[in-house]
């Protein structure tokens, strides 16, 4: 037997595989996620072309003749989508001069049927510019172009066709969410439930209701049977965001379950086997927090096999320049604005560029609402002026008694954004300090910046 370290890795690389025949679809299927790609598969044209709507993959693979049509049908469709993208055709014996005369069409090549993965899989590594088939499978779930972010990204297709347990540190507004949405979707679970739990925003005494569910009858009120996050997620992911809040008593349950795929609801003594694919993340340092006692070191090991960490926004110039202008337009079109949309001056530009955005992402995605709210119909051009008046003061203003400036026509909720955002400023980051200065718990204020 060939040892697979010997084997093509197709790490990174996402591939559509379109057959009708359900066996070439699950062998084949399973020999190349094997070898790291990320594979979906649609057994007609139609399901091929409504894969397509939302999945770029870098390569097609299509059979040549298909239940409804041809898959040369398919050609000028995907590379509308993805212009540099690779089309192949699967023929069977007999077929190889019609698939030649399909090259002109822009069918890269063609492999004739039985087909032997690793060949397919070496073949597709030598027409594949990696790197850049890497970074254009995370296009349709991140926006990002800055070189730290870049950095940080860049194993994260590998990390997605791997099934161990992954953390995501950064702090709050850094994306972590979506970070763990685009990990779910490139992963072999992708068809699989996407399930979220903020742990910090749930009472301990509600912790395991919410994980493992209920039998009824299990405490007043329980008048029905329900399932818990784990149980939902069975085939899928179950993403634990703010793990480093969760009660130190309760980590010990959810070491357990991590280890053993078993759970039991409130009220019953059978347990049941679930299969997810877990992904935490943090903004705490675990590590500060073990060595604290707040946090377990064998929980920590569990979670921490796959670590991806998250530059703040103040790190990645570029990044701020190019979200700006993506939430604005974002903005303006669900304010129903016809294009074209107003663009950001140069000056405007840099003063977004210097603003240190204790909040991050969603900071500036709400500073950009704002703005979208306040802008006149007739503007092109939105000059400094209009970005400089939204910007909370710097940290120091909270501390020196100058008071937060916030702009005339701000709503009740806008002025309490700002406020927060303030807050957050003076304690760089740090959000039990920016609670107590706000005069609320830090609960409350999580559960505010979820909501935002």
């Amino acid at each position: 037997m060939m040892n697979k370290d010997n084997f093509p890795k197709l790490n990174g690389i996402s591939l559509l595989l379109v057959d009708d025949d359900p066996a070439i679809i699950r062998s084949l299927g399973r020999s190349l996620r094997g070898l790291g790609a990320t594979v979906r598969s649609a057994g007609s044209v139609k399901e091929a072309g409504l894969a397509l709507a939302s999945f770029r993959p870098d390569v097609v693979l299509s059979d040549l003749q298909l239940k409804d049509g041809e898959g040369l049908e398919l050609v000028s469709l995907y590379l509308n989508h993805v212009p540099d993208g690779h089309f192949y055709l699967i023929t069977g014996y007999g077929s190889v001069e019609n698939a030649v005369k399909s090259i002109k069409l822009g069918v890269k090549d063609y492999f004739q049927k039985p087909l032997d993965p690793v060949v397919l899989a070496q073949r597709l590594l030598d027409d594949l510019p990696h790197p850049e088939a890497s970074k254009r499978q995370l296009e349709p779930y991140l926006l990002f172009k800055d070189p730290l972010m870049e950095q940080a990204l860049c194993d994260l297709p590998q990390i997605a066709s791997n099934s161990q347990s992954v953390l995501i540190h950064g702090e709050s507004g850094t994306g972590k969410e979506l970070v763990a949405r685009a990990v779910h979707e490139l992963s072999s679970v992708s068809e699989g439930p996407f399930i979220a739990l903020n742990c910090g925003a749930i009472p301990e005494s509600l912790l395991e209701d919410e994980l493992f569910g209920h039998e009824k009858g299990a405490f007043t009120g329980a008048q029905k049977m329900r399932k818990g996050h784990f149980e939902q997620a069975h085939g899928g992911t179950l993403f634990l965001d703010e793990i480093g809040e969760m009660p130190l008593n309760f980590q010990v349950r959810l070491l357990r379950v991590l280890e053993d795929g078993m759970i039991q609801r409130v009220g019953s003594e059978q347990s049941i086997a679930v299969k997810v694919r877990i992904i935490a993340a943090t903004h705490r340092n675990l590590e500060k927090a073990v060595t604290s006692g707040l946090f377990r070191q064998d929980l920590l090991y569990r979670l921490n096999i796959l670590p991806i960490q998250l530059p703040p926004l103040r790190m990645r110039p570029a990044d701020i320049q190019l979200l700006a202008k993506h939430f604005l337009q974002r903005a303006l079109q669900d304010m129903q604005h016809c294009p074209p949309w107003p663009e950001l001056d140069a000056e405007s530009l840099a003063l977004l560029t210097c603003y240190d955005w204790p909040g991050n992402v969603r900071e500036l995605r709400n500073i950009m609402t704002r703005l979208a709210v306040r802008l006149p119909n007739e503007i092109k051009h939105v000059d400094v002026q209009w970005v400089s008046g939204l910007l909370p003061q710097r940290s120091e203003a909270l501390h020196s008694g100058q008071g937060v400036f916030i702009p005339a026509g701000a709503s009740l909720a806008e002025a309490e954004q700002i406020l927060i955002d303030a807050a957050l400023a003076a304690s760089g980051g740090n959000r039990i300090e920016a609670a107590k200065s706000l005069g609320m718990g830090e609960r409350t204020l999580r559960r505010k910046l979820n909501h935002c």
